[in-house]
């Protein structure tokens, strides 16, 4: 049985290996630690499964310099992730391409996000560092019936056909592709904290032969980043740590540290009452993974007790569970959720109102089995 240090110093191993701030002496402590004869790679390998980074733990590992020198069973272990998730990601890549250019061909440049411009920005060496369950893209609300025809026509088919839907389209579906395509007319579960002009006007265009796309502007992806893992995914409510989007964003302060104005997006996101979960999601990705340190004033104690809560919070599989359980309930009556359905802003009594109007829209809607709708959004967040 894993005990609450093995815990701590299995996850303390991983978030080393991640690290993107690292040294000589890093390196030396790190693989000090990876030899171990009494690590449990097994269980090393399962919260990093759980976590969605067994690829970038690999890429990060080869980076260093340390990963040949693993122990046997967690280098092969980790090797056979990596080959699999290499091989799956290169056939995600050509389906993308291919869908990027039937919507270039309805006259429709599409915005990749997340997981989607992932591919087209890494080396193909590291291709297999990400674990992806869709692809995102966002395109304009004007198009999205010609971009919809245009993949129908190819093949996609969309779920729950009848089915309602907020911020993108019903995900589509392809017999002979890996993942679904969502098309997306805003940025998140969201309306007014990036808009849909202020996106398209600072989007800036993706490199690659004979395709036409672009990705949100350097900002943007801070928020939107921030947004998903901690208002969308209810990480901040949940103390959760949220690992693999962490080290996107980590990775967005690494590649664009010259060009992050950090005040103007703390500016923007006190605005939008976020200003405290911001600070504390930046302490988390500097002290975690050694992201480069954004010029605002962090407020060490508020952020530091997040970080510790977080800490806790992954030591207790049942306490992480019962907390996304009750954020799964609480997940459809979200201010923003409900800003995007009924356009009733994001605070005071409108909002309330709304919250009220929806609970009842829900209980007719789906009468004795409400609680397991809601519970089935619950298990989503996991």
């Amino acid at each position: 049985m894993i005990t609450m240090n093995g815990f701590s110093r299995t996850f303390a191993l991983m978030t080393s290996a991640l690290r993107v701030d690292t040294d000589a002496a890093d390196d030396e402590t790190l693989a000090a630690g990876l030899a171990t004869p009494d690590l449990e790679w097994t269980y090393l390998l399962r919260m990093a499964d759980q976590e969605h980074i067994t690829g970038a733990l690999t890429v990060s590992l080869r980076r260093r310099g340390l990963f040949d020198d693993l122990p046997r069973a967690g280098r092969d272990a980790l090797h056979r992730r990596y080959f699999m998730g290499t091989e799956i990601n290169t056939r995600i890549k050509s389906q993308a391409e291919e869908a990027v250019r039937l919507l270039n061909s309805a006259g429709c440049t599409p915005m990749l996000l997340k997981g989607g411009l992932y591919l087209f920005e890494t080396p193909p060496e590291a291709l297999g560092g990400r674990v992806l369950r869709d692809l995102d893209m966002v395109v304009p609300g004007d198009a999205l019936e010609a971009c919809v025809g245009v993949l129908r026509e190819a093949g996609y088919v969309p779920e729950g056909e009848h089915d309602s839907w907020t911020y993108h389209y019903r995900p589509l579906h392809h017999k002979d592709e890996i993942v679904a395509i969502e098309l997306h007319i805003r940025a998140g579960e969201q309306r007014n904290f990036i808009t849909v002009e202020e996106a398209w006007a600072e989007a800036v265009p993706i490199e690659a032969a004979g395709l036409k796309m672009v990705a949100l502007a350097p900002a943007h992806r801070v928020m939107h980043n921030i947004f998903h893992s901690e208002i969308q995914d209810a990480g901040f409510a949940l103390g959760a740590v949220c690992l693999r989007q962490l080290c996107d964003l980590a990775a967005i302060c690494v590649g664009f540290t010259e060009s992050l104005d950090w005040r103007s997006i703390e500016s923007r996101m006190e605005r939008h009452g976020m200003g405290r979960l911001f600070r504390a999601r930046m302490h988390l990705a500097v002290q975690l993974l050694g992201a480069p340190a954004p010029d605002i004033t962090i407020d060490g104690l508020r952020s530091g007790l997040h970080l510790r809560h977080c800490l806790i919070k992954q030591r207790s599989p049942r306490l992480t569970y019962l907390t996304r359980w009750i954020a799964g309930i609480a997940g459809p009556f979200k201010r923003y959720h409900l800003d995007l359905l009924y356009g009733c802003g994001t605070s005071g009594f409108n909002l309330q109102a709304h919250r009220v109007k929806h609970f009842w829209k829900l209980l007719i809607r789906y009468r004795s089995g409400i609680w397991n709708r809601l519970a089935k959004h619950g298990r989503s967040l996991q």
